[in-house]
């Protein structure tokens, strides 16, 4: 890969970990992107280190990337930085002859700070799909939803002011916790923008108001139940795209015309015509003045589950939507949409489980470094699936074909084995990752029914709540070896 503009064409540039590189994810992630958002946030260092700030994004994406790689926790600082460059330390000119220490690398982090990976994230995400990806689109629309999801962060002081999840008090989550929101599109699993705040302050809903600019009218928005309300869909409506949210069974919509395809149309009410109408009803009263409010259409539909072994299931759902035309937008294919939203679900468990690893907790022990590994994870999540993507187009298949367990796998080879050291060494393994990733291609998705449910611990140990005191750990022993008393004299 040729060298950024403005970078000596030097060995003092090579002196500096300069070489530093992300494998495939670097067609992506490109020095010149980098060295332009810290340019950007004004993070460029203002004399030569030996972590510059180039190399210390690429190694803070690079913690992201190699979080799962061991299966009893996230491999150290030290253990990261030495896949980043592996078959570079043996170089006469290389600076990483001796890794930099931990708490060197921890200085860098904080050097650094939160705004570069912010904007580089800004910068990557968006969304991936092109008018030929395999359902990707409805209704000459992008399909997309939206949601939340909680990442825990290390118990610290400091990490404290992000709060816990709990109820009456309680404290349920035993870490502190950052409650994260996307708006992904369904067909990739792309993030198109994120936002994320303490768990304690700042509910879904006031999360998604931070996504609402980067809604349009080419979007059909998926969303479950407990969204579904007159200011949140009266703001997104006004971005100009377009609703299909569930909607809880109690809510009361009276019918105003019902259609040939069994929806009908309703009034959204205001909240203050919700308590008018509301105590008309309990008292027994019809108004008769038609409500303010927005123009919805409604669909009600029962979706019938037939296990392999076992008796049918029954689940009434109830949908709400702003596709007002019942001949563009048939309420059976609405409906048979709609399980598109738990893609969003798909997505939240290869960052959580696959990405992240699987019940472990983000390494930062301070708010900005929290904010700074959680916009790194996302975006290695968003070049992991332009990887899958692209993938997906060479061979005109639908990109959830494309394994991302096998993707992550891939990626992180390609990074150890430098496959970013030249342009043509980049392209070989951009190549050769496709060909690997048509290879371990998934089967269909299948229908399936999965509960909510959660396994069991392992162990049966109690859990350790916060207020309990630590137990000191700088203690000494003494060992003392009783003597044996002496035998009795044996009989001549």
């Amino acid at each position: 890969m040729s060298e950024p503009r403005g970078t000596p064409k030097s060995a003092d540039a090579d002196r500096f970990g300069e070489r530093i590189r992300l494998g495939v994810l670097t067609r992506w992630i490109t020095p010149q992107i980098i060295d332009e958002v810290l340019e950007q946030t004004g993070r460029v260092e203002l004399r030569r280190r030996l972590l510059p700030a180039r190399a210390v994004m690429y190694f803070v994406l690079g913690l992201c990337l190699f979080s799962s790689a061991e299966s009893a926790g996230q491999p150290g600082y030290r253990a990261v930085l030495r896949g980043l460059t592996n078959k570079l330390r043996h170089l006469p000119d290389f600076a990483f002859q001796q890794l930099p220490t931990s708490s060197a690398l921890t200085r860098a982090r904080q050097r650094l700070g939160d705004k570069p990976l912010h904007a580089l994230f800004e910068r990557l995400s968006g969304p991936l799909a092109s008018p030929s990806t395999v359902s990707a689109f409805a209704f000459g629309l992008r399909l997309v939803a939206w949601d939340g999801t909680v990442l825990d962060v290390p118990d610290t002081p400091a990490n404290a002011e992000f709060g816990f999840t709990g109820k009456n008090g309680v404290n349920l989550s035993g870490n502190p916790q950052v409650r994260l929101m996307a708006l992904v599109e369904c067909g990739t699993h792309a993030l198109i923008d994120a936002a994320f705040d303490a768990v304690a302050r700042f509910s879904e809903h006031a999360l998604a108001r931070r996504l609402l600019a980067s809604l349009d009218a080419s979007m059909l928005l998926l969303a479950d139940r407990n969204f579904a309300g007159y200011e949140l869909w009266a703001a997104t409506r006004a971005t100009g795209a377009h609703m299909v949210w569930r909607i809880k069974q109690n809510a009361v919509f009276d019918p105003l015309e019902v259609l040939p395809d069994g929806s009908f149309l309703a009034i959204m009410r205001t909240p203050a015509d919700n308590v008018r109408y509301g105590q008309a009803r309990a008292a027994g009263r019809t108004l008769k003045a038609t409500p303010h409010g927005h123009l919805v259409r409604i669909i009600n539909y029962t979706v019938t589950v037939h296990p392999a072994g076992g008796l049918p299931q029954k689940e009434v759902f109830r949908l709400v939507t702003s596709l007002l035309n019942h001949k563009h937008a048939p309420a059976r294919q609405l409906a048979m949409i709609y399980h598109r939203r738990w893609e969003i679900e798909n997505c939240y468990a290869e960052i959580k489980n696959r990405l992240r690893g699987a019940g472990f907790v983000l390494r930062s022990k301070l708010p900005e470094l929290v904010s700074q590994e959680v916009y790194a994870l996302l975006t290695v999540y968003q070049a992991l699936c332009a990887v899958e993507v692209q993938a997906a187009e060479q061979a005109g298949i639908d990109p959830e074909r494309v394994s991302f367990t096998v993707t992550v796998q891939l990626v992180r080879l390609s990074t150890t084995d430098q496959a970013a050291a030249d342009t043509a060494t980049l392209g070989t393994a951009r190549r050769q990752v496709t060909e690997d990733l048509l290879d371990a291609l998934l089967p269909p998705r299948r229908d399936r029914r999965c509960e909510r449910v959660k396994k069991p611990p392992k162990n049966t140990f109690e859990t350790k709540k916060r207020d309990r005191p630590r137990t000191e750990s700088n203690v000494s022993y003494r060992l003392t070896l009783a003597r044996h008393p002496p035998l009795p004299a044996t009989m001549p």
